[in-house]
């Protein structure tokens, strides 16, 4: 990876870093709050809804990897004529995408109400999926071409600044609606204005900065890959929305709730691993343009050893840690049983999963494959709603995950295989080594975290036990990765902490 490329991944990581923490500070805090407030079947119905308009903005992702592909050639060659004609249809094709999302949502807001087992009135429901609409109309569609135009010249730290700051602001208001006793629609609708200030202030950054042409003749060939994406993203739409689609519809609103509460978690691990892959797919997308095979190779094979420590460390933690945050996150809501050990783990093993896929998703992602891997797609959405449906019914939660749990194992190995063979030709067993040595890392962490509170006795009673324990696990599952490290990838641990040196150092 060339300096310029690590310098603004490293922009992108530490910006992203402070920004993924707010967010995840904010997801503990509002739901909290909305739990303590409203109770858990109004937590459960703003969740459910929330999921049900992201199955419509998702599409948008569509037509934002398609710019991503042809940006990266233009920015790559500094090609202002080009990148200005490529936003220029973009432009125009997202105002097509926002029209079919304010139809949507017309349409949900007066079917959803209908739908859920709820004992609130049809135009409560209504309004909050109205003024919830707005709010996800606001954040996503406005501002999304630039947000993608910096996504692909790795600036994307200059969207998370604003995002910051929104996120902030939001969640202060938030609350204090909250506490005044507002109603749950007048709280969303506050929201809901406060995420238009991200959209403006992005478009005048990127105005004073790329000098685009306004009048450029939209090059509609730089989507020609649009419909391999958007069916890329049509499938992604039913394989992230499967769950609460299949517990909306067969179980209790309260179920959302609980279900929506350990996503806090699958969230927060989200967010993390995204602080540490943030810019990835910009830099294998200029070594692609650029032809820079070997050089793609070796990258490849430390950011698979990066995210196999990642889980090691991480999940460990995250095992071991989850049931006594639930506990705590629950204290004093007591409409539905919330302590489920056997899903909280289910739900990390699937959410390992989905992390495992990262590297090679963002190299056929880099190269524009998506027609290629398309059918792989379809085929894990369908293997998630079909396993879910005939599961779901019979053990609600479990079954949901399991129906997800499979589809990510199949869409990982899929995307393994299709880089491996057309891409970076490499050794087939070098993923299930991988696994085997994170699962023994794992393993290991586990007993050594349970032997050193056996002497400690923490009880983890309150948050501060939490927090220590929490920072016990984090050291004994570093120590116990790294000292694993030296003895199965030493050669891929002195990769690495070589590429941290050259980032403290800003050679």
């Amino acid at each position: 990876m060339k300096e310029s490329r690590l310098k603004k991944a490293t922009y992108n990581v530490i910006v992203l870093t402070f920004y993924q923490i707010v967010v995840f500070a904010s997801n503990l805090i509002l739901p909290r709050f909305i739990l303590l407030q409203y109770g858990s079947e109004y937590n459960g119905i703003v969740s459910s809804i929330t999921q049900f308009l992201n199955i419509i903005s998702i599409l948008r992702i569509g037509v934002a990897g398609a710019t991503r592909v042809e940006l990266y050639k233009s920015l790559g060659k500094e090609d202002n004529k080009k990148t200005s004609e490529i936003i220029k249809a973009t432009e125009i094709f997202m105002r097509k995408i926002a029209m079919i999302f304010l139809l949507y949502l017309l349409c949900l807001s007066v079917i959803y109400p209908l739908m859920i087992n709820t004992s609130y009135e049809w135009f409560n429901v209504f309004s909050l999926v109205i003024i919830i609409g707005l709010g996800v109309f606001a954040e996503y569609f406005f501002g999304i071409t630039y947000q993608t135009l910096l996504t692909s010249d790795q600036k994307l730290y200059i969207y998370n600044f604003i995002q910051i700051a929104t996120t902030i602001l939001n969640t202060i208001i938030s609350c204090i609606l909250i506490k005044l006793n507002f109603p749950i629609q007048i709280v969303k609708l506050g929201s809901a204005i406060i995420f238009t200030i991200s959209p403006i202030i992005l478009n005048l950054y990127v105005s004073k900065t790329y000098k685009l042409d306004k009048k450029a003749k939209p090059d509609n060939t730089a989507l020609k890959n649009r419909k391999d994406v958007v069916a890329h993203s049509v499938a992604n739409i039913i394989h992230e929305n499967t769950d609460v689609t299949l517990l909306t519809l067969f179980c209790d609103v309260k179920i959302v709730s609980v279900y929506t509460v350990y996503n806090l978690v699958i969230l927060g691990l989200k967010q993390l691993f995204s602080t540490f892959t943030s810019g990835m797919e910009a830099a294998f997308g200029n070594m692609w343009v650029k032809n820079e095979k070997e050089k793609m190779n070796s990258s490849l094979g430390l950011y698979e050893f990066f995210i196999c420590v990642f889980i090691s460390v991480i999940f460990s933690c995250a095992l071991y840690l989850i049931i006594p945050f639930i506990r705590l996150y629950t204290k004093n809501v007591n409409d539905v049983e919330y302590i489920l050990p056997g899903y909280a783990i289910l739900a990390l093993i699937t959410q390992a999963f989905w992390c495992l896929r990262s590297p090679y998703l963002m190299i056929t992602q880099a190269a524009g494959k998506y027609k290629e891997t398309r059918n792989g797609a379809f085929l894990e959405a369908f293997l998630n709603f079909t396993i879910s449906i005939i599961l779901v019914k019979f053990i609600g939660l479990y079954g949901a995950t399991i129906g997800t749990l499979v589809a990510n194992v199949f869409r990982t190995t899929q995307f393994y295989l299709f880089v491996n063979k057309n891409l970076i030709i490499r050794k087939k067993a070098i993923l299930i080594k991988l696994i085997l040595w994170t699962v023994l890392n794992i393993g290991i962490s586990i007993i050594c975290i349970e032997l050193i509170n056996s002497i400690l006795l923490i009880n983890i009673g309150i948050w501060l036990e939490w927090v220590i324990m929490g920072v016990l696990a984090f050291i004994i599952s570093t120590i116990v990765t790294i000292l694993s490290s030296l003895i199965f990838y030493r050669d891929k641990l002195k990769g690495f902490l070589n590429i941290i040196k050259r980032i403290l150092v800003n050679k």
